[in-house]
């Protein structure tokens, strides 16, 4: 209401039209000074004076208690204020997030203090001071994160070590890291943007790995081992940071020539497995030539140690049994003699085909004879008994 409103007969906003204040001016201002200034004490506003202080902190008191439901007397409403004052404290312990708080099994309760950080909470029903003495974060840190990068041509095409162009595409999973005790104050209070720092540092780390690998183990069997370098380098530069954030695995999702040089690129890596293989095809064929040549030459060897053994011991068995025959025949010259002579002509006569013709008993010789045939029949069996009279005579 205005300050000069006297409806009711009151002297402005502070003012009651029952006698509150001295004088009982019109035209006072809510301190109970007049236009003019005026003195504490009755008057009409000519006189001046400072403002009763003690009858303005009544009026206030009064007012209150009818604001509140008291009554109007000087005594009136004690009990009345301490009961809405009690209800207030009670409403302002009991309601939610003020002195008490529910963390959930994927949170962490960060407690502040006058916004500087106190402790960190488990999951469950937690106490704290009221606010605003204390205040209480709930971020979730169980919650794996996801970070794919390679979208872009500036970000996927990278240079290895032997000068080739890649082109890779990898996503990172993190979360807050709980490993150990400040993890979670970390992960809130040094990092403003954790997906974007994970991204920064994860194209980073991937670049320092290509660039120091070759472009074959990219791309086949080396694959697992690019993907592994690089998480270690990403958690130790995210630890540097003191981030709070702990990397769970990174995973290439593509490693491969850009799509401009990709037939340049199977082209040579046609010709690398045509090498691959006749080089394969040489080893091979080595592998076979190499042992069959050896096996040759030990079998030669064996066959010429086996010649001369042999060799020796026939000529050992002809000197001793020439050595028996001279003894045999210095014992009888003549017998021994006409036996050497005999199995001479046998061993002579026994290879040749020699027909005897007796015309002496009749009346002459057949004209024709297949003596051949004849020859052919009889050979066999003399070459036989020869044999089998020498064997004998042994």
């Amino acid at each position: 209401m205005p300050w000069n409103d006297n409806a009711g007969g009151g002297g402005g906003p502070w003012g009651s039209g029952g006698g509150g204040r001295r004088g009982n001016n019109n035209n006072q201002n809510p301190w109970g000074q007049g236009p003019g200034g005026g003195r504490r004490g009755s008057g009409n506003g000519q006189g001046g004076g400072e403002p009763d202080l003690e009858q303005f902190i009544a009026q206030l008191q009064a007012r209150i208690r009818r604001m509140f439901g008291g009554g109007g007397g000087k005594g009136s409403g004690g009990p009345g204020l301490g009961l809405i004052a009690a209800g207030i404290f009670f409403v302002w312990l009991a309601w939610p997030g003020s002195a008490w708080y529910v963390v959930g099994p994927q949170q962490a309760g960060v407690v502040l203090r006058f916004g500087e950080y106190v402790r960190t909470t488990g999951a469950g029903l937690q106490f704290k001071l009221p606010v605003p003495f204390e205040t209480v974060l709930l971020p979730e840190v169980t919650t794996t994160n996801e970070v794919a990068v390679g979208a872009t041509p500036q970000e996927s095409l990278m240079l290895t070590r032997d000068e080739n162009i890649v082109e890779i595409d990898f996503v990172v999973q993190w979360r807050v890291d709980l490993t150990y005790p400040e993890g979670v104050r970390d992960f809130l209070f040094n990092v403003r943007d954790p997906q974007g720092t994970v991204k920064a540092v994860a194209e980073s780390a991937m670049r320092e790995v290509v660039g120091t690998t070759e472009l074959q183990p990219i791309i086949t069997a080396g694959r697992t081992e690019v993907a592994r370098r690089a998480r270690q380098i990403i958690q130790d530069t995210l630890g540097s940071y003191d981030s709070g954030i702990q990397v769970l695995e990174v995973q290439l999702r593509e490693a491969s020539a850009p799509a401009s040089v990709i037939d340049a690129f199977r082209d040579v890596d046609a010709a690398r497995q045509d090498a691959e293989r006749a080089a394969l095809q040489a080893t091979a064929h080595a592998n076979q030539v190499i042992p069959e040549a050896r096996g040759d030459a030990v079998r030669l060897l064996e066959e010429s140690r086996g010649y001369r053994e042999r060799v020796i011991a026939e000529a050992e068995g002809q000197a001793s049994r020439f050595n028996q025959i001279y003894t045999e025949y210095r014992l009888a010259p003549d017998v021994t003699r006409r036996r050497i002579f005999l199995e001479t002509m046998e061993q002579v006569l026994g290879r040749s085909e020699l027909i005897i013709l007796d015309q002496q008993g009749g009346s002459g010789a057949v004209p024709y004879l297949p003596l051949d045939q004849l020859g052919r029949d009889r050979s066999p069996a003399r070459t036989q008994t020869g044999s089998a009279s020498r064997t004998g005579e042994r």
